[in-house]
């Protein structure tokens, strides 16, 4: 994946590898020594139910960047990677 400044994806849609609209990103978590971008943080669609997410404070999704597959228009998540509830 080549670099892409964090706050050009702020606002993207996040999509499952199914095709599962899961919501909009709205902050990305960075691990601050090395840099890395450890967790996307998403504000749930009005079509997923946050109840089976691992959620902050806030009632926003939380999923590891491990779990991105593309970043394009969207990011899209292997949904397989996405820790549940």
């Amino acid at each position: 994946m080549g670099r892409i400044a964090g706050r050009d994806l702020i606002g993207r849609n996040v999509v499952s590898d199914r095709g599962t609209v899961i919501g909009r990103l709205t902050d990305i978590s960075i691990e601050t020594v090395a840099g890395k971008v450890m967790m996307l943080i998403v504000k749930p669609g009005k079509d997923v139910d946050p109840k089976y997410f691992r959620l902050n404070e806030r009632g926003e999704i939380l999923i590891p960047f491990t779990a991105v597959k593309a970043v394009k228009d969207v990011l899209i998540i292997n949904e397989g990677g996405i820790p549940r509830a």
